[in-house]
């Protein structure tokens, strides 16, 4: 086991020049790679993943866009967004962190500038150096160790944290990603059974298609189950496992949306310096001067919510969906479902927009498809976006039979009861 966190630089004498480079060209996409007669054939891997994805790290990741990180490609597609590392770093704080999966290191990054002190692992020695250049721009003091979790834990039994991480890779082999758990490396259920007593708590990211309830009925622990939402997505599941603790009679799961809100200058919130001035100009980089909050949706009170006049259909967010609380919706808010499966509900309240779409109805429609293809026809409605549930056919076929364009403020919800199909149209409300 390698343990060593000290290597050798192991990139080109020329390559953070290069980088500055990458970033200073970022808006000339012939420059970004062949600049000075480079070969892009020739060009370190690193680079060269960076540059193609320099739009997507400005994104999901700004203050590493900031600090004029690098990445790989399968580090950056399974690591934390930003945002949402940023929020488990406020909302899971810990002294000593042990995070036994650290990947392209977006969480641990959160975790270090919150005030932890974080021991991170990857048994993938390229990947590492690139957490470490990535640490040295950013000023971050955190340790990365290659090793897997298992032989780290063999090694160090009687090490003690305040919280351990793990995000289990869901393609370990390369082949296509799975959603059960038990098929990730490292098995979570194998290591906590075993090294539980390693960490007082543990926090365990999953797909966001894992099942909740399936996950309960694996832990023979303590467990509070939360799908994770930012912006209409569901993100992923998190697990706090409490080893000390046996199981709770009922499961515990929530859905928590991530909504940032603005704050003024002299905010604590951190702003990473750059050596680029211009480079907080960039869009994007905005986001750092945001508050993180978290909108539980076990605390929604609907009596609490403004009535709107109009006849309206709400949507539950994808996370909603990916936590299964939308079966309990009828029954905890007396609203009537619009479908056979619960996906549209009848209300008048206006559920604020993180918590799903509000669809304002303007016409209502029955019948076959044809037949409401007629009906918008003399409407003169010749686009619109159109999201079905329990229709029993492809959006496609939906849209073709409908002869309607994708796009444009209109949106139609429709399902299918029994033989005939039903239709809302209007506008999306954002509340």
């Amino acid at each position: 086991m390698i343990v060593n966190e000290y290597k050798i630089n192991p990139f080109p004498p020329d390559f953070s020049h290069r980088i500055d480079e990458l970033y200073e060209n970022k808006d000339n996409h012939a420059n970004k790679l062949n600049k000075k007669g480079h070969n892009r054939d020739a060009e370190h891997p690193i680079i060269h993943s960076t540059g193609t994805l320099l739009t997507k790290i400005q994104v999901k990741l700004p203050q590493h866009f900031s600090a004029r990180c690098v990445v790989t490609q399968k580090g950056f597609e399974q690591c934390t967004s930003e945002i949402i590392a940023q929020w488990k770093a406020l909302n899971f704080p810990a002294n000593k962190i042990l995070s036994l999966t650290g990947g392209l290191g977006i969480d641990d990054w959160a975790w270090s500038k919150s005030g932890s002190k974080v021991l991170s692992l990857d048994p993938d020695e390229s990947l590492n150096a690139v957490v470490r250049y990535n640490w040295e721009r950013l000023g971050i003091d955190a340790s990365r160790l290659e090793s897997t979790a298992e032989m780290w834990l063999d090694a160090n039994p009687d090490r003690r944290f305040d919280l351990v991480y793990v995000d289990p890779d869901r393609r370990p082999q390369g082949a296509r990603k799975s959603f059960q758990a038990e098929d990730y490396l490292p098995n979570v259920f194998d290591l906590i059974q075993v090294y539980g007593a390693v960490g007082k708590l543990w926090l365990i990211k999953l797909s966001p298609m894992t099942d909740p309830h399936w996950i309960f009925n694996h832990f023979e622990y303590h467990t509070e189950i939360m799908s994770i939402g930012y912006k209409n997505e569901a993100k992923e599941i998190l697990v706090l496992v409490d080893p000390s603790k046996n199981r709770s009679s009922v499961p515990v799961i929530d859905c928590i949306e991530i909504v940032t809100e603005d704050v003024a200058e002299t905010s604590s919130v951190y702003v990473p310096e750059s050596k680029d001035k211009s480079a907080k100009e960039t869009p994007g980089i905005a986001e750092s001067n945001k508050n993180i909050l978290g909108l539980r949706f076990s605390e929604l009170r609907m009596d609490a919510l403004s009535i709107n006049a109009g006849s309206m259909l709400w949507e539950p967010s994808p996370a909603i969906f990916a936590s299964s609380l939308h079966t309990t919706i009828s029954q905890r808010f007396q609203l009537l479902a619009a479908t056979p499966n619960p996906g549209f509900f009848h209300t008048q309240r206006e559920i604020p927009a993180a918590f799903g779409r509000c669809l304002l109805v303007q016409n209502e429609f029955h019948g076959s498809l044809r037949n409401i293809a007629q009906q918008l026809k003399n409407l003169q409605i010749t686009q619109l976006n159109i999201t079905p549930r329990s229709c029993g056919i492809p959006t496609s076929e939906i849209t073709k039979t409908l002869k309607i364009k994708d796009g444009g403020l209109l949106t139609l919800f429709i399902t299918k009861k029994q033989r005939e199909f039903i239709a809302w149209l209007g506008e999306i409300q954002k509340f």
